[in-house]
Parts: structure tokens; C-alpha cells; sequence
């Protein structure tokens, strides 16, 4: 495994606060980045009627940079707002990082 990964969180609105809360209580990180993406899914039963009329919903992602021994930790963190709303989460590996 690579020293360092990028944890990527995707989360319904509903969901934000909560995710940011546990992040910012995780004191092994530095910080995380947080965007609004529109999710497109062929399984429209899952949308509201609003998301299906615009064919997308909307979702906050989460990308963490940090060391891959701490990913099973942020993930049990995770888990209690998680596992329930079957999110859906992937890492990718760090090739170099560094500051300017």
C-alpha cells in the first residue's frame, strides 16, 4: 500500500454537517476539501421527483489526504452515518506531495 492516499467521501446535502464534524474531529489530519457535485445514476427510483425531472442529485464530496495506516480508523469513524445510507467512498494512491 502507498504511504499516503486520498479518501474520497461522497454524501448527500443531509448528511454535510455531520461529516464535517467527525473530519474536523479526527486529529490525525491537517484539513480535507469539500466540493458539490451532481451525481447522474441510472437507477433513477432512488431519486426524488425533482432530481429525476433534472436527471441528477446533488452531493457534497470529500477528498481526505492522509497517511493509508490511518484509512481503517477514518472509516470506523465513519461508519455510524455512513454504513446506514450506504455511501460510497474510494481511495487512490499519492504519488509525491510536497508544499511550494
Amino acid at each position: 500500500m502507498p504511504d499516503n492516499i486520498i479518501f474520497f467521501l461522497n454524501a448527500p446535502k443531509s448528511l454535510e454537517d455531520e461529516v464535517i464534524d467527525i473530519l474536523m474531529s479526527f486529529s490525525d489530519i491537517s484539513g480535507f476539501n469539500l466540493k458539490e457535485i451532481n451525481g447522474y445514476s441510472k437507477k433513477h427510483s432512488l431519486f426524488d421527483i425533482a432530481e429525476q425531472v433534472e436527471g441528477f442529485r446533488s452531493f457534497c464530496q470529500f477528498e481526505v489526504l492522509l497517511p493509508s495506516h490511518l484509512l481503517p480508523e477514518l472509516k470506523r469513524l465513519l461508519t455510524p452515518i455512513c454504513q446506514p445510507a450506504r455511501l460510497k467512498y474510494w481511495t487512490t494512491a499519492v504519488v509525491e506531495k510536497g508544499h511550494f
